[in-house]
């Protein structure tokens, strides 16, 4: 026997998602006189616990199919974008293919899903020597599980080295639904070292039964991909022949197996599912459920509908009754005669004569004048069992009452037996004249009532419909529709079932609906609200094959850039530039699946030109912090080049002072305050103090200072806190006074700029600064729009009232500030 894994690091508790209070943010930057500059390697120092919140948005067909050839993209543009993480959430439902039961029950399964949506206890993860999660399978597990992968990863090779071929290493699953992710490190094949491959394979699969299997580690539930099929070159068929084989034999040869009960073989891909289930065909038998179609699916459209609800599976189809592979099929007999009727003479000829000898020695041992329920072998049919339903002859005095009893008394047969599926004719039609649609509300209803009398008893239940009734099936299928409806959150319409085995979870997993989505997580609701509108005009876009991108950096568009754009309208775009009222605007139009391409692209040139107009920001004001240093220009520029500003985050409780104080002055302005939070910056807050202490020597008893108030798009707030103000992050809808970065002395006048996104959003951010209005114009290129009826040498804000001012600096890209707030704040009727 092979020997078990290396070790395993102890998983840290991935964050929770709970949902938290929508946020007002207040940042104070403390006086600094030399800050030193940082190297560390990071932006943000948090003293909040910041509890990840997550967003489901609903997105069509059409769109789906699209993200899904953008799907890397649309996450490291919505990373880029508004830090969040962005799943798109596949229409395919999870399939499972084949089942079957081993020594001890144990069973072995195949799904076609996607790895890092499968419901298991632990996941399978096909990594390379170093855990560096850089591709396939190994990246989308650690995208979608988020950062605590790869820091466990990078602990775990810390502490044990390297991996060797066959041997795994464990970690938890971040935010995956998993409790592990088991990572393995496949062969990389060699044609020349055939066997040599095929016994490390086995070994990495043993490791991974041997961990799943000891009872210390609460593990019932196991995913397994096709190890090595991928980059490392195994043959498919071959690679899913080792791995089955070393199931089976290590299943057959445990003396007393241990905690594991399910074995799922899971891949996304159709010919590597279909190469499993080959191989389980070959090496295990036959499957336990009925084969739904004789070739795995390309696409999930072609699948019958089903619905799970408390581990229970309704499926429909079309098909015979007498071929189904179930292991009980029901039978429907006239008056102890197997003859009559189509469907029992159906199952007669296939079956044989030893089944009506079986049948005809039962029914006698019952009174005649009532309903039978008689269960025989299934001899010459696929199935097991052949439970008969006979009717008697009173039976159609209250047909729909009979009709009830009949399926409520076939369900508990099942019951009272551990028979894992059953399939159902349209019973009762003939006999007991009733009309198609009434025989499929009781015959769904009875089903439904059942898995919810009997949670948790794992069935599979399917409707067969012969191909000829037609009308039958659109009956069946408006009923089964109808059902999904008002089953609503309560049900799981998909086209599979959930076989894992922890309850809870499986309830989780059944409340959810399906269909095409794109799940958001984040810890901030104002960057996971900003990102859902952004989500939701892409797919406005489906409606008008036109959307509109507003953004000032593309002023900043280089000559190159705006080559890329002319490049686009090749693929069937046309493209646009406007300036509107200071404003820079984009506009797309063309087919839906170009113009998306092309929006993705775009925003992704757009972030990177923010990215480098950040960076250049962050390198003057870390140069500007060793003015007083010994440095000659070009080694600072040397020292300062590549350096990230760092910056610190913490909470103002709602029970403070301040917190009141600013929650009153908003809410006279119809804003809610959510949260506060202080922000410190000490590199900002230095070249701040520098500016202002020239200043006030020059201004000697005058107010050179003021609390001034500006909107900010929820994607720039972080560069806000990082280096400043902008004049392309919150450009006014009117700029009165020219290019510059506006302000507000009063809340009350945000809202005069913000009023049409709120009525949309609901959720602005806000920041309060202390904004420096005696700028020297011949040390920093500062200068103020002012009132030439004051007389001062320095300018000063020029202002609309006496009462509401609006307030610019101009001929600058910034503003330094030294203490200011970030308000999240709620507008709208409804602030409760």
């Amino acid at each position: 026997m092979p020997s078990p894994q290396r070790g395993a690091s102890q998983p840290a508790p991935g964050p929770g998602r709970a949902p938290h209070p929508l946020t007002f943010l207040r940042a104070e930057a403390h006086q600094t006189s030399n800050p030193e500059t940082p190297e560390e390697d990071y932006d943000l120092v948090s003293s909040m616990d910041t509890e990840e919140e997550s967003l489901i948005i609903p997105i069509t067909k059409d769109v789906y199919e699209i993200l899904t050839r953008q799907e890397s993209c649309l996450r490291d543009l919505i990373e880029k974008k508004f830090g969040c993480i962005a799943l798109l959430k596949s229409i395919r439902c999870p399939l499972e293919v084949y089942r079957k039961t081993l020594k001890e029950g144990i069973e072995i399964s195949v799904w076609m899903d996607d790895m890092t949506r499968h419901n298991a206890d632990a996941l399978v993860n096909a990594a390379n020597e170093h855990l560096h999660h850089i591709g396939g399978l190994a990246l989308a597990l650690a995208k979608a599980g988020g950062p605590e992968i790869k820091q466990e990863s990078k602990r775990y090779i810390e502490c044990h080295g390297t991996l060797t071929t066959g041997q795994i290493a464990v970690t938890g699953g971040g935010r995956l639904s998993c409790k592990k992710i088991i990572h393995t490190v496949g062969p990389r094949w060699s044609v020349y070292e055939s066997e040599r491959c095929c016994r490390t394979l086995e070994v990495a699969i043993i490791n991974i039964l041997q961990y799943v299997n000891a009872p210390e580690n609460n593990i019932k539930s196991v995913a397994i991909p096709a190890v090595s099929s991928g980059i490392f070159g195994f043959p498919l068929d071959l690679c899913a022949h080792v791995i089955v084989q070393t199931i089976k034999n290590f299943v057959e040869l445990a003396p007393l197996f241990g905690w594991v009960k399910e074995i799922h073989l899971v891949n996304v891909d159709e010919p590597t599912v279909a190469a499993m289930k080959r191989a389980c065909e070959k090496l295990l038998g036959r499957s336990d459920i009925n084969s739904l179609q004789e070739t795995v699916p390309a696409s999930a459209n072609q699948l019958p509908d089903s619905i799970t609800i408390n581990g229970l599976h309704l499926h429909i189809i079309r098909g015979q009754i007498e071929d189904q592979h179930t292991a009980i099929i029901v039978n429907s007999v006239v008056m102890n005669d197997l003859s009559r009727g189509n469907i029992s003479s159906a199952i007669l000829k296939k079956a044989g004569s030893s089944l009506q000898q079986e049948f005809l020695c039962e029914s006698q041992k019952l009174p005649p004048s009532c309903e039978k329920f008689i269960l025989t072998k299934g001899y010459n049919l696929a199935c097991k069992s052949v439970l008969h339903v006979v009717w008697s002859s009173q039976s159609s005095s209250d047909s729909r009452k009979v009709l009830k009893t009949a399926m409520s008394k076939c369900l508990l047969k099942i019951q009272e037996h551990p028979f894992p599926s059953i399939s159902f004719p349209v019973i009762g039609s003939e006999v007991l004249h009733l009309v198609k649609d009434e025989v499929a509300d009781i015959m769904i209803d009875q089903v439904l009532s059942f898995a919810k009398e009997y949670p948790g008893r794992k069935l599979d239940v399917y409707f067969v419909i012969h191909p000829n009734n037609s009308f039958v099936y659109k009956a069946f299928r408006t009923k089964f529709d109808s059902a999904k409806s008002k089953l609503g959150e309560y049900a799981e319409c998909n086209r599979s079932g959930d076989l894992g085995s922890r309850s809870d979870r499986q309830a989780e997993t059944e409340n959810k609906k399906t269909g095409p989505a794109i799940e958001l997580i984040g810890n901030r609701c104002e960057t996971l609200e900003a990102a859902k509108i952004w989500i939701k005009n892409i797919m406005q876009i489906q409606e008008s094959h036109l959307i509109v991108i507003e953004n000032n950096h593309i002023f900043n568009l280089s000559k190159k850039d705006h080559a890329e754009l002319s490049r686009l309208q090749h693929f069937g775009v046309s493209i646009s530039e406007e300036v509107v009222g200071g404003k820079a605007r984009l506009e797309i139009q063309g087919p839906l699946g170009a113009v998306i391409d092309a929006a993705f692209m775009i925003e992704n040139l757009l972030c990177d030109v923010q990215e480098n107009n950040r960076a250049k920001q962050e390198e003057l004001l870390l140069s500007e912090g060793h003015l007083e240093t010994d440095y000659p220009p070009e080694r600072l520029r040397e020292k300062t080049r590549g350096t990230k500003m760092r910056y610190q985050i913490s909470p103002v409780e709602s029970y403070c002072q301040e917190f009141k104080d600013r929650e009153k002055q908003f809410e006279k302005a119809g804003l809610r305050v959510l949260k506060i939070e202080k922000i410190h910056n000490p590199v900002l807050s230095a070249a701040f103090q520098r500016i202002k202490k020239c200043v006030e020597g020059k201004t000697i008893g005058k107010q050179i200072c003021h609390r001034l108030y500006q909107r900010v798009p929820a994607q720039f707030c972080s560069l806000v806190c990082r280096a400043g103000f902008q004049r392309t992050y919150s450009p006014p809808p009117e700029q009165k006074y020219g290019a510059g970065i506006y302000f507000v002395r009063n809340p009350r006048n945000l809202m005069e700029d913000t009023k049409e996104k709120c009525e949309m959003d609901h959720l602005i951010c806000v920041f309060e600064a202390e904004i420096n209005s005696r700028l020297l114009q011949n040390l920093w290129d500062f200068s103020v729009i002012y009132n030439k009826s004051m007389n001062d040498s320095f300018p000063s804000f020029s202002t609309t009232d006496s009462l509401n001012a609006t307030v610019m600096i101009t001929n600058t890209e910034v503003s330094f500030c030294s203490i200011f707030y970030k308000f999240t704040l709620w507008w709208g009727d409804k602030i409760s």
